[in-house]
C-alpha cells in the first residue's frame, strides 16, 4: 500500500527509477555526504524525452495536455495524478542531472541552517552542501540552480520538496508554536481575548446588579417596570435583526452560485487546513469528500492538521493512503490546545493564495473552492473574507439535530446575507471560511485564546476595512444529536461570543472610529443582542412566575408608564418569536426540509436550553475562560450503521 504522506521520521518508500543516482540519508552530526557528480545537465533535460522515456509517451502527451489545461509543469501534473510519486521523480531527476538525492532527511539538516529564499534553493553551510528543491520548480530550472551552486564549489543534493518542508517544519516547531500562540498578543494585545478585561467592563454588571437588587427592595413597582424595559432592549435589537433577515427572505431565494468563467489555467493555488483532534471516526469521510473537490490537484494542498498527543489519529493517518496533495501537519502540544492555535501554526506552512479552514465532519459542494477563487477573481481588495453556507446532513436524527438545522437554515440563508447585503460586520461561522492568505497574515491571523475564533476574525476584517460576502456554495455538517453533546458546543459559542464583543468593547471610541457609527451599531445588536437576550429570557419569565404567585400578573398597572412598558416588554417578546420562527420555517422549506417547519413551533424552549448555556457560558468566562470543549463526531455515522445492523 503506498504511502506517500509520511509522519515526521518515518521511513520514505525506495523509489522507482532504472538505474537511480545515489539515494542518500542525512548523516549524522560530524559525517560527510558523499560528494554529488559535478556534471553538467544534459540537453535532454530541457526537453521532455527524458520524461516521456520514464512514462511511456501515451501517459506524456495525456498529462501533457492536462498540465496545460490545469496551467501547471507537467512534473507536477505527474505527481498530482500519482503517476509518479514525489521520490520518482526526484530519483530520475537526479540521474538526469548527475547529482545524488536524499530521500530521507534527520534533523541535522534543520538544526545547520537550512535557509529558505525565493530565488536560491535550500543549503547547509556547513559543509557547503546545497540541498535542492526537485519537485517545486521546473527541471530546467532546478539544473540552473544545481550549474550555478557546482559552478560555486558547492555540492549539490536533491531532495523533494516535501521532505525539506517537513525537516525545516521539525527545525523550526518550537519558534513556530510560539509565534501561534503569541503573535497577536505581542503585535496587537488589545486584539487578543488573553489580555486583561478593562475595570469598567468588570464593574459594570456588578453595578448594575446592586442597582436592582436595591431598587426591588426599595421602589419594587418602578424596578420591575424599568427592569422589562431594559430586558426588552436586547430582544428588540434580535428582532429587528431578525426583520432584516424575514426581507431578505422574502426578496428572493439568495445569490445564485458565480458562473465559472474563470479558465482552470487561471485558478490561483489554495491551501484547506483542516485542524483534527480524535476525530478518527470521521477521518475516511473526511478525506474522501476533500479528495472529490473539484480544483486542479497540482494547485491545491490539503494540511492535516494533529496534535502531537493525538497518538490515535497518527497512527490511523499512517495506515491510510493519502492523495499526493495531501500532507500532514503535526501541531507541537502547548497551551492553549485550541482550533485557532493550531490554524495559526499551519498558515505560515501554507503555499497557497487562498486559504480556506473545513472541520473534521464538513462536506463541501464539490464546486466550492472554484467559486470561491471566482469571487475574489472578480472582488475587489477589500472583500478579505467569502463565507460559504453551513447547513446539516443528520437533520431527522433527533429533536436536537432538527432546531439544529432549522437554527443554520436561518443563520446561513438569511441573518448573514442580510449582514453582508447592509454592509455590518459579520461574525464568521467556524467553518467554510475562505480567505486571502496575505489577508491572514496581516490580520495577524486567528486569536488562539478566543473559543470562537472566527467570529473575532470577522469582526477585526470589518474593523481593517474589508468586507465579507456570502458564498452561494452549502458545506453540510453534522449536527450534534442530544443534550449532552449539543450543550458543550453551544456553551462554547457564546462563550466565544462574549469574549469577542468584550474584545472589541474595550476602546468604544476606537470601535466607533473603525466601523462607523452604523457599524457599531450592527455588532452591538449582533453579538450583544444575542448575549444579553439569551441571559435575559429566563429573567422575564421569573419576572412573570413572580407576578403570578403575588397575584398580580393580570392587574393593571397604576400607571401609564409602567403599562406602556410592560406592553412594549411582551409585545416586542411576542415578535421576537413570530419572526424567529418565521424566518426558520421559510428557510427549512426552501432548502426541502417541509417537515421541519412544524419544529420551528418549538423554538422558545429551544431558546430556553440556550439560555441555559449562556449562564453556563458566563461562569466558564469568570472560571475557565480560555477552555475549549471539544464536539464529538461520527455519531450519526455511527447511527446508521446501527440501523442497517438492526434491519439486517
Amino acid at each position: 500500500m503506498r504511502r506517500e504522506f509520511e509522519l515526521p521520521k518515518r521511513e520514505a518508500a525506495t523509489p522507482y527509477s532504472p538505474n537511480p543516482a545515489p539515494i542518500l540519508a542525512a548523516p549524522a552530526d560530524g559525517a560527510k555526504i558523499p560528494a554529488g557528480l559535478p556534471a553538467l545537465p544534459s540537453q535532454a533535460l530541457h526537453g521532455a524525452s527524458w520524461l516521456l522515456q520514464l512514462v511511456g509517451p501515451e501517459v506524456y502527451a495525456r498529462v501533457r495536455r492536462s498540465a496545460l489545461r490545469d496551467g501547471v509543469e507537467t512534473h507536477a501534473q505527474l505527481i498530482a495524478e500519482e503517476i509518479l510519486s514525489e521520490a520518482a521523480y526526484a530519483a530520475a531527476l537526479g540521474q538526469e542531472i548527475g547529482v545524488s538525492v536524499a530521500l530521507t532527511l534527520s534533523s541535522a539538516w534543520g538544526s545547520a541552517s537550512i535557509v529558505r529564499s525565493s530565488a536560491l534553493p535550500l543549503t547547509l553551510h556547513s559543509p557547503p552542501y546545497a540541498l535542492v528543491e526537485a519537485t517545486r520548480e521546473p527541471p530546467a530550472v532546478v539544473a540552473g540552480h544545481v550549474r550555478t551552486l557546482t559552478a560555486a564549489g558547492m555540492v549539490c543534493v536533491l531532495a523533494p520538496a516535501r521532505c525539506i518542508a517537513e525537516v525545516l517544519e521539525e527545525a523550526a516547531c518550537d519558534t513556530r508554536a510560539d509565534e501561534a500562540v503569541h503573535a497577536l498578543l505581542r503585535t496587537s494585545p488589545s486584539s487578543s481575548a488573553a489580555s486583561g478585561w478593562r475595570l469598567r467592563q468588570v464593574l459594570a454588571p456588578v453595578v448594575l446588579f446592586g442597582v436592582s437588587a436595591g431598587g426591588l427592595a426599595v421602589l419594587p413597582q418602578l424596578t420591575l417596570a424599568l427592569l422589562s424595559a431594559s430586558m426588552a432592549l436586547p430582544f428588540l435589537c434580535v428582532t429587528v435583526l431578525r426583520l432584516l433577515a424575514l426581507q431578505q427572505v422574502i426578496m428572493g431565494p439568495g445569490p445564485k452560485p458565480p458562473r465559472t468563467a474563470l479558465p482552470r489555467s487561471a485558478l490561483p493555488t489554495y491551501t484547506i487546513l483542516v485542524p483534527l483532534f480524535r476525530e478518527t471516526e470521521v477521518l475516511g469521510d473526511l478525506v474522501h469528500a476533500l479528495a472529490a473537490i473539484d480544483y486542479p490537484r497540482a494547485k491545491l494542498e490539503v494540511l492535516l492538521l494533529i496534535e502531537a498527543v493525538d497518538l490515535e489519529m497518527q497512527a490511523a493517518l499512517l495506515h491510510m493512503s493519502l492523495p499526493p496533495h495531501f500532507r500532514v501537519v503535526v501541531v507541537p502540544d502547548c497551551q492553549p490546545r485550541t482550533k485557532p492555535k493550531a490554524l495559526n501554526y499551519a498558515l505560515d506552512l501554507a503555499g497557497g493564495d487562498l486559504v480556506v479552514v473545513y472541520d473534521a465532519e464538513d462536506r463541501p459542494q464539490p464546486s466550492q473552492l472554484r467559486h470561491a477563487a471566482e469571487v475574489f477573481a472578480r472582488a475587489p481588495q477589500d472583500v478579505g473574507c467569502v463565507q460559504a453556507r453551513l447547513n446539516i446532513y443528520n437533520a431527522s436524527q433527533s429533536w436536537f439535530s432538527r432546531q439544529f438545522t432549522i437554527e443554520y437554515c436561518a443563520l446561513f440563508d438569511a441573518f448573514l446575507p442580510a449582514l453582508d447585503r447592509l454592509g455590518l460586520p459579520v461574525p464568521l461561522g467556524g467553518t467554510s471560511n475562505h480567505f486571502r492568505r496575505e489577508t491572514l497574515v496581516a490580520l495577524g491571523a486567528w486569536d488562539p485564546f478566543n473559543v470562537t475564533e472566527d467570529a473575532d476574525l470577522g469582526i477585526r476584517l470589518a474593523r481593517n476595512g474589508y468586507r465579507t460576502m456570502v458564498l452561494a456554495s452549502t458545506t453540510w455538517e453534522e449536527a450534534p444529536t442530544t443534550f449532552g453533546v449539543w450543550l458543550p458546543q453551544r456553551t462554547r459559542w457564546i462563550k466565544g461570543w462574549m469574549q469577542t464583543w468584550l474584545v472589541h468593547t474595550r476602546a468604544p471610541a476606537a470601535l466607533h472610529r473603525d466601523l462607523g457609527h452604523l457599524g457599531a451599531a450592527g455588532l452591538h445588536a449582533v453579538l450583544g443582542g444575542l448575549i444579553m437576550s439569551a441571559l435575559v429570557q429566563p429573567l422575564f419569565y421569573v419576572m412573570v412566575a413572580m407576578q403570578a404567585w403575588s397575584g398580580e400578573l393580570f392587574v393593571p398597572p397604576e400607571t401609564i408608564a409602567a403599562t406602556s412598558m410592560m406592553w412594549i416588554a411582551w409585545g416586542n417578546l411576542t415578535a421576537g418569536y413570530v419572526v424567529s420562527i418565521a424566518v426558520g420555517a421559510i428557510c427549512a422549506w426552501r432548502r426541502g426540509r417541509r417537515r421541519l417547519a412544524l419544529d420551528a413551533l418549538m423554538m422558545p424552549f429551544y431558546w430556553l436550553l440556550v439560555s441555559f448555556a449562556a449562564y453556563r457560558a458566563l461562569y466558564q468566562l469568570v472560571r475557565e475562560p480560555h477552555r475549549w470543549e471539544k464536539t464529538p463526531h461520527g455519531r450519526a455515522k455511527r447511527r446508521r450503521h446501527e440501523s442497517r445492523k438492526r434491519v439486517a
